[in-house]
Formats: C-alpha cells, structure tokens, sequence
C-alpha cells in the first residue's frame, strides 16, 4: 500500500473549479515518499544534497531549499512537467498558500490540506483529451 492511494477522479468540472480557487494547487508526488515541507530541485534526491551542491549551481543554502512545496496553480501548467514523471506518481490536489516561486518559476506552497489525490493517468488522459 503507498502513502498516498488514489481518492477521487479528475472531472473538467473540478479542474476548472480548482484552476480558478487562488488558494488551490497541484503537484506531482510520488505515491510512495512523504511529502515533506521543504522542496528542492528535482535533480537532487535529498535536502543535504541539495545544500552540497548549492555552490557549485550559483545557490545560497537559502536558494537551494525552499520552504514550501513546489506546485502549479492550473492543471494545464502541472502537465507542462509531466516529462519528468511518470505512472508511479500521483495528481495531488493541496489547499495551501503560496509563500514564493520555485526554481521552474511554479508555485511554491505552504500546504494546509491535500484535498484530492488522482491517478497519474487519469489526469493526463482528460488533460490530452481537453487539448484535442
């Protein structure tokens, strides 16, 4: 059993609600890692690694952990990064409040609660067929 089990199905109807909700986002998260409160960039596996590394990419320690999780504000915008993940990650739906901008210029969000979790595929399968 993952972390995070699918609860719900992606509509049309509730991205458009979520896409208009200032205080709503989405982010990939893989179903089988805790999410955490801190991000960093993708290119780096752990919190340390990424303070490690923070010189050698131009970052402060600041710069290279973010407080927050990284998110989009529309659904549109989280599938623009779904060539960096895949099936073994879910759709996270998040009531939260952005705090700042991460290191793809997305959303970086203070999350109160995760409101939806979706299939991976589900959500790019309606998100193919709205661009159709």
């Amino acid at each position: 059993m993952s972390i995070y089990e699918v609860n719900s199905t992606p509509t049309i109807e509730k991205i458009e609600k979520y896409d208009d909700d200032i205080h709503m986002f989405y982010r990939f998260q893989n179903k089988d890692w805790e999410m955490g409160e801190e991000s960093w960039g993708m290119i780096f596996s752990t919190r340390e690694e990424a303070i490690e590394s923070a010189e050698e990419w131009g970052m402060t320690e600041e710069e290279a952990v973010l407080p927050g999780k990284s998110a989009c504000n529309t659904a549109k915008e989280l599938a623009s990064f779904s060539g960096c993940f895949g099936n073994e990650y879910r759709v996270i739906v998040i009531n939260g409040d952005q705090v700042g901008y991460g290191h793809d210029d997305e959303a970086v969000v203070d999350s109160i609660d995760i409101i939806e979790i979706w299939d991976y595929d589900d959500f790019m399968n309606l998100i193919n067929n709205l661009e159709e």
